[in-house]
């Protein structure tokens, strides 16, 4: 089951990846993917700031992500927010550091993270369906409760990676 999570979450995330650079322009091939799109560019929206700031940071985009992905369990948990935060923030980074950085590297990283080392969190969860579910459940309902559900999935999300990466810029 791990292999074929990790296969799975490695498909998703390149197509993710690949369309940051907009090298695929070809609808998302799944209602996964393109809940993935969706809300992945909600929270850039939203935190448009933060995200313009990744600009500056040091280092290596896989050193960075493998970083934040590190302490991401570590402060606060795991949960959805944070999980679309992060494939926002490797979309990011992969945008700015373009030199060197593969959408496939990136995809690799945060697959290993999630079926792999969070496996039991990621099915217990649902994994990509639960993540599926869990976001277009929000969708359904009255744009009030949507806008509600997008805020508590930004502050989750933005606030989380932002103190990681404020961390690392200190260190």
């Amino acid at each position: 089951m791990s292999d074929q999570l990790v296969a799975e979450s490695r498909a998703l995330l390149e197509d993710y990846l690949q369309r940051c650079l907009r090298r695929d322009c070809q609808p998302p091939p799944s209602p996964v993917a393109q809940t993935l799109w969706r809300v992945t560019g909600e929270i850039l929206a939203k935190n448009r700031d933060f995200y313009e700031s990744c600009e500056l940071l040091p280092g290596e985009p896989r050193t960075t992500l493998e970083q934040v992905a590190a302490q991401l369990p570590e402060d606060g948990g795991l949960n959805w927010g944070r999980i679309i935060g992060l494939i926002a923030f490797a979309g990011v980074l992969l945008q700015r550091h373009k030199a060197g950085t593969t959408p496939e590297e990136l995809a690799g990283l945060l697959s290993t993270f999630l079926a792999v080392q969070h496996g039991d969190w990621f099915r217990e969860h649902g994994a990509w369906e639960g993540f599926h579910k869990f976001c277009s459940k929000h969708e359904t309902g009255q744009i009030q409760d949507n806008s509600r559900f997008s805020n508590a999935l930004m502050a989750a999300a933005g606030f989380g990676i932002a103190g990681l990466v404020f961390l690392l810029t200190v260190r």
